[in-house]
């Protein structure tokens, strides 16, 4: 990953692409999340691993553009090293009644307009746009980790992001209540586990609040420090993944489908 989307580390491409090549298989990066923007911190002059092509075992990379590309919800970009690779994706059907029938992905029909929206967006935006607002957004992210890793009872996990993810956890009170609250005050954190942590996605709007974000989170820190393990049943997350935390796998896949059955059921 590049980087990971639970603490926003990048991983080892370089040397897990020596591995690959060693062994004669194919290596993908997920590059959903940071495909927009590591490639412009590059061009800013940030100093990031080696994470794409130019690692030579690598052979195919996913993107995102309804991230950090600003596009619509339902688009994303899937990379191939060569012709051959993109040629295994395809399905054609020469025998069937209603015609020859070839698609270059498992949808028989894509949507045009969300792809000319897409393609909009990158223009729109360009090269000159895309690096002002990564450089924006690294700047605040680095900010935000100064400064959350200030706050007692908090730590960052994977130390000083090296791209747009602040993941935080606690050792002295339940890292999910205080992500509760910070709900309830509107703000939109993601809740993660193996280890209990919570992280934010910086994003362009989160440039305009980060001093807001920090000063309520600390707020919501002490909240949860005075109340401590006496303050009452937990509810919202906090009882979700302490519940989640005493079981094994196997009863909690079963939970979530159960959940998908609810949630489609007429």
């Amino acid at each position: 990953s590049a980087p990971s989307y639970p603490q926003g580390v990048i991983d080892p491409i370089e040397e897990l692409s020596e591995v690959a090549m060693r062994f004669g298989v194919g290596l993908h990066v997920d590059a959903c999340l940071g495909g927009f923007v590591l490639p412009f911190a590059r061009m800013i002059g940030k100093e990031l691993p080696k994470f794409d092509f130019e690692c030579d075992g690598v052979t195919s990379m996913s993107v995102d553009t309804h991230k950090y590309g600003y596009a619509s919800k339902g688009t994303s970009v899937v990379l191939y090293r060569h012709n051959a690779l993109r040629r295994a994706q395809y399905f054609s059907f020469a025998k069937w009644p209603g015609g020859l029938y070839a698609t270059p992905t498992i949808a028989g029909s894509r949507p045009g307009a969300l792809i000319a929206c897409a393609w909009a967006s990158l223009v729109s935006i360009g090269e000159s746009g895309f690096k002002s607002r990564v450089k924006s957004i690294l700047a605040t992210t680095q900010t935000i980790a100064k400064e959350v890793s200030s706050i007692p009872g908090l730590y960052l996990l994977g130390g000083m992001p090296t791209a747009m993810i602040v993941c935080f956890g606690s050792k002295d009170f339940d890292i999910y209540e205080v992500g509760d609250i910070m709900t309830k005050r509107g703000w939109s954190l993601n809740s993660l586990q193996r280890p209990a942590c919570i992280h934010l996605c910086v994003t362009l709007k989160t440039v305009l609040f980060a001093s807001e974000f920090v000063k309520e989170l600390r707020e919501c820190v002490e909240e949860v420090q005075k109340k401590g393990d006496g303050g009452g049943k937990k509810g919202g997350n906090a009882a979700l993944y302490g519940m989640a935390g005493s079981l094994p796998a196997g009863p909690l896949d079963d939970m979530s489908k159960c959940y998908l059955d609810v949630i489609l059921s007429p």
